[in-house]
């Protein structure tokens, strides 16, 4: 299976924009140029749209893409950046951190429409939306809280942690009965039982039982459920954890292979992990058990921070 895949990036610093290379059986080639425009740090798809948070020259807000990379449309509807972005069902959320905001945008016939902001709190760290049937949450990093919100966006719930950790990213079960989410300033993994919202399981993503190690980051799931991956910045790292609904288990760290990894993304039985200060995108391995193997490529992309697959076809 052929992919092709877009990095989302910082422009401070050699990037020009959103990137595009290819990934086949692991091996990373073609990386060029799919589109010019400032900080593109986070990316979505569904269907035939892509859309990315950005800047513009009035602010910031979301830029519409096709599959084909023509820009159909943009929204300016904040100061600075939102650092997550996803579209559900036509509809675009972005959470921004700075702002303690997150919103939700319509997409009607190439075009963004219906745009809500929801204030949470200023500076309050929010870092990405997760859609869950009836509900929004959103992981509010500062806040030690992630806020739940219903489809009217009225706030109905909020789940607590304790002081200094920064809930960060997280992914719900196949069955949708847990999430499984990641913390950035105590750098812990949790499990939370959806129909109580209560945390059940709690331990520390590095093997060595260190806490507040600050930076953790992204959280995938790999497609049966069964293995939860984690990276944490500070300490160049990715954890395995073997997931069985309540019960974690972590199985495995390993180097990042190089510095800074802000993102990564599962594709077949590789990893792909996005490390920023070393603008690069390094696949590895993924052995049966589900832990991860040798490094295979590298290719260079400038401040990658968000990766994204938006097509897979055969060789």
């Amino acid at each position: 299976m052929k992919r092709s895949i877009l990095a989302g990036t910082y422009t401070g610093k050699g990037s020009e924009g959103i990137y595009r290379f290819t990934e086949n059986n692991g091996t990373l080639d073609c990386c060029g140029l799919f589109y010019r425009i400032p900080n593109p740090k986070y990316l979505a798809k569904e269907g035939n749209w892509i859309a990315a948070a950005a800047d513009f020259d009035a602010g910031s807000g979301i830029a519409l893409f096709d599959a084909q990379g023509n820009l159909c449309d943009t929204a300016v509807y904040e100061k600075e950046t939102s650092c997550y972005i996803t579209i559900q069902d036509g509809a675009i959320y972005t959470a921004n951190y700075h702002g303690g905001t997150f919103t939700r945008a319509m997409i009607r016939d190439g075009k963004i429409t219906d745009v809500q902001t929801v204030l949470i709190q200023e500076k309050g760290g929010c870092h990405q939306v997760m859609v869950y049937g009836d509900h929004i949450l959103v992981p509010c990093l500062l806040m030690d809280r992630i806020m739940i919100y219903d489809r009217e966006l009225k706030k109905c719930g909020e789940i607590v942690f304790a002081k200094g950790t920064g809930p960060r990213h997280g992914v719900f079960s196949k069955d949708g009965n847990y999430l499984y989410l990641a913390s950035e300033l105590s750098n812990e993994f949790f499990v939370i039982e959806t129909k109580t919202w209560k945390i059940v399981t709690q331990m520390p993503a590095l093997l060595d039982g260190r806490m507040h190690v600050t930076g953790g980051a992204a959280v995938r799931m790999s497609d049966d459920g069964r293995h939860v991956y984690v990276s944490t910045r500070e300490v160049e790292m990715l954890s395995v954890f073997e997931v069985d609904g309540e019960r974690a288990k972590l199985v495995q760290n390993v180097s990042c292979g190089g510095s800074h990894p802000r993102d990564f993304i599962l594709a077949g039985d590789h990893l792909l992990c996005a490390n920023r200060f070393t603008n690069d995108v390094v696949s590895f391995a993924l052995h049966e058990d589900g832990t991860i193997g040798e490094a295979v490529s590298r290719i260079t992309v400038p401040e990658a921070v968000s990766l994204l697959v938006i097509e897979e076809y055969e060789n």
